[in-house]
Parts: structure tokens; C-alpha cells; sequence
């Protein structure tokens, strides 16, 4: 009896414990259950989230634009107009300065302003004698007269006394240009060096002193003949002194400087104001102009070249020699000489220096009976890609194999030198 007794209740604890365990394992696999769909819907908000935050920028992002695009095209629209006005004002002030010239006192003004330019023209070229000494004494004493023309408003007579003075001053240049060394090597000039005459594509003709050399056989020195920046009374060096303390064999005046000579000089005498570094000191002068953007520069490290028609380009690298003046002259090729920045002098025919390099050739010339921009092309006509102005009239100089083929001239403040 009792061993039945206990059966029962062995089964009745087997079934007990069977019903907790299936409990247990129910909560289990419902907590684990829980879990899975809680992180999921942690997961699920967090790209909810994310997607309404996408939504709101792309809708600010629209809106943006559409505020954006709307005011460009204003602003087009705008500036479409503005310039409308612009042509349609110019066109009126062209019209009414025809009217006006057509009026007695219209065309008074005209007659005024062209003895106004031709007075400008007989200055420069009263500038560009002065510089190579030429006696322009007689021409100056009559500018008083012509002041005396103006007031009595005698203008016929006046344009006709500039006329004529004009021309004057035109022939005694020429007699100048042509008591210059014939067109003949020096005997003194050795390899590298002759004159020859070219024809440029404009149709003009000059002769031209030329030192050409390879680029790869030489290395180009600048050097300047103060010790620092300098803005009055400045030293000055002949090209002799600067080809035989440096070693070189050929050399050219560098970058205008101002002469003693010249009145617009007093309280700046051979100063130059142009950027050029120093091959020997290692040092830049004038390093503020690397900023201006009227000058051109040209640098050579080694056997290499970098040429800047703006010199404000340069962007740091390292060099062993540079100059920089006003304007150049070629860049690849081409001609790019702004005749509206030329100063009144830079206009007029005169001896012109310039420094150009090639493919493989270094340029040394002063070019003949020429305005900056007619020498510009007497470069290219030589076959140089890249050219830059420098100075000429009275202070060129151009010196090679133990003597000058050009000056010497005045002083010079800095100088380009070729040395083996």
C-alpha cells in the first residue's frame, strides 16, 4: 500500500517539476523574445531618426537653392540691365561729343587737345635726346614762345612750331643713331656677338647689337651696385667694372634707374624701384615690387629660366639670378606690350635694351631707332619666346670679350652678366 502511495506521488513531483521547467522555459524564450524586439526597435528609431534628419536637410538644402537660384538670376537679370543703361549712355555721350565737335567751340576743344598731344610728343622726345646728350638748347628756349601762342589763341601757328620742332628733334636723333657703331662685329667682340639689321612684321627696320649665346654653355649673373635698398644718391658701377669683378665675359644694363641728370630725379638719384636679386649678396632688393603686377620679371636658376609677365606671379622659388622692369615684351611668342600703360618716353623711337631667352638661346640687344613696343617685336623677329624690357638711350651699356660694343654711357646701377 504504501509502496503505491509513493508512486503516485513520485509522478506527481515528476509532472510538478516538468510544468516548472516549461514555465522557465517559456519566460526564457519570452525575455529573449523582448530583447530581439526591443534592440530591433531601438534599431528601427534610430533610423527613423535619421532619415527625418536627412529629410530636414534636403528640404533646407531646396529651399536653400531655390532662394539661391532665384537671387543669381535676379542678380544676372540685374546686371543685364545695368549694363543696358551703360551702352545706351555711352551711345548718347558718343552722339552729343559728335554734336559738340560739329559747334565752333566743339571743335576749338578738338584742335586744343590735339596740340595738347603733340606738346606730350615734343616732350618725350626732347627726354629721349637729353638722355644720350644730344644739344636740344635751341628747341627749348623757343617752348616759351609757344606759351605766348596759346594765351594770344594763335593755335594754327602753335600745332605748326610743335610740327616743326617735332622733326627736328627727330633728325638730330637720327644723326645720333647713325654716328653709332657701324653694322659690323666688333673685332674685339669674339663668339656670340653681331649687329644685324631686321625687318619685323609690323614692316619696320632696325639694327640690332646682339649678344646671342646657348643657355646651356652660360650662367647669368645679376648684380647691382649698392649694398642695400637705396633711395637717393645712390652707387653706380661701369659695365666694365661689373663684367671684370665678376668673372663674366658679357654684360647689359638691367632695369631703369633714375640719372643724376634728369630733374625728375632730384631726391632719387640712381635709385631703381624694380625687383632684382643679387647673384653675389644671395639677397632680394627692392623685394616689395615682387608684388606689382605692371613689371615683368625673368629668373634663372642653373641653366633653367622661369619668365613672369606679371611679376607679382612669382611664386617664391628658389633662383640664382633675377631682374624685373617695365613692361614685357614677349611671352611665348606673342607680343604682350600694353600700349595704354606706356609712359609718353616709351613711345617714342629710341635705343631700347631687352633681355630675351628661346628654346635654347640667351638675348643681350639694344635695338636701334625703336618705341618699347616696336622692339618688342625686333625680339620676336630674332627668334626669342619670352622678353623683357630693360634700359637704353644714355645708360645702355653692352659690354663683351674685353670691350663695349654699345656706350658706355652713364653709370649703370645693375647689371645682367653672362659667365662661362
Amino acid at each position: 500500500m504504501n509502496s503505491i502511495r509513493n508512486l503516485f506521488r513520485d509522478k506527481f513531483v515528476v509532472k510538478k517539476s516538468a510544468k516548472v521547467v516549461f514555465v522557465a522555459l517559456v519566460y526564457f524564450v519570452y525575455s529573449v523574445v523582448i530583447i530581439y524586439l526591443f534592440f530591433g526597435y531601438l534599431d528601427v528609431k534610430s533610423k527613423s531618426d535619421k532619415i527625418a534628419t536627412d529629410y530636414t536637410q534636403i528640404k533646407q538644402t531646396q529651399e536653400n537653392f531655390n532662394a539661391n537660384f532665384s537671387e543669381e538670376l535676379f542678380e544676372e537679370h540685374l546686371k543685364l540691365i545695368q549694363r543696358q543703361e551703360i551702352e545706351t549712355k555711352l551711345t548718347l555721350l558718343e552722339t552729343e561729343l559728335e554734336k559738340l565737335k560739329a559747334t565752333e567751340e566743339g571743335s576749338l576743344f578738338v584742335q586744343v587737345n590735339s596740340i595738347y598731344e603733340k606738346y606730350g610728343n615734343l616732350q618725350a622726345k626732347l627726354k629721349r635726346n637729353d638722355s644720350v646728350k644730344i644739344d636740344s638748347a635751341g628747341i627749348k628756349e623757343k617752348l616759351e614762345a609757344f606759351g605766348d601762342m596759346l594765351i594770344s589763341k594763335d593755335f594754327e601757328s602753335l600745332e605748326t612750331a610743335i610740327d616743326e620742332n617735332i622733326l627736328a628733334l627727330d633728325e638730330s636723333y637720327k644723326k645720333y643713331i647713325d654716328s653709332l657703331p657701324k653694322p659690323t662685329v666688333a673685332s674685339n667682340a669674339g663668339q656670340g656677338y653681331s649687329y644685324l639689321t631686321v625687318t619685323t612684321e609690323r614692316g619696320s627696320t632696325h639694327g640690332v647689337y646682339l649678344v646671342k649665346v646657348p643657355l646651356n654653355s652660360v650662367r647669368v649673373k645679376t648684380i647691382a651696385a649698392i649694398e642695400d635698398d637705396c633711395s637717393n644718391n645712390c652707387p653706380t658701377k661701369s659695365m666694365q667694372q661689373y663684367v671684370s669683378e665678376n668673372g663674366a665675359f658679357a654684360g647689359i644694363t638691367g632695369s631703369y634707374a633714375c640719372p643724376a641728370d634728369y630733374a625728375s630725379c632730384e631726391g632719387k638719384t640712381w635709385s631703381f624701384d624694380y625687383a632684382l636679386y643679387d647673384s653675389n649678396d644671395g639677397k632680394w632688393f627692392n623685394k616689395d615690387a615682387l608684388s606689382w603686377f605692371d613689371t615683368g620679371m625673368i629668373t634663372f636658376r642653373g641653366n633653367s629660366y622661369s619668365f613672369y609677365r606679371k611679376t607679382s606671379e612669382y611664386d617664391g622659388d628658389s633662383v640664382d639670378a633675377a631682374v624685373s622692369n617695365f613692361p614685357s615684351m614677349l611671352k611665348n611668342g606673342e607680343v604682350v606690350v600694353d600700349e595704354d600703360i606706356l609712359t609718353s618716353f616709351q613711345k617714342v623711337r629710341a635705343l631700347r635694351g631687352a633681355i630675351g631667352v628661346g628654346n635654347e638661346n640667351i638675348y643681350l640687344a639694344y635695338i636701334t631707332n625703336a618705341t618699347v613696343t616696336e622692339a618688342a617685336y625686333a625680339m620676336k623677329a630674332l627668334g626669342a619666346l619670352h622678353a623683357l624690357n630693360l634700359d637704353g638711350g644714355g645708360t645702355a651699356a653692352l659690354y663683351i670679350n674685353g670691350g663695349y660694343v654699345v656706350g658706355p654711357g652713364r653709370g649703370v646701377a645693375n647689371a645682367i652678366l653672362l659667365v662661362r
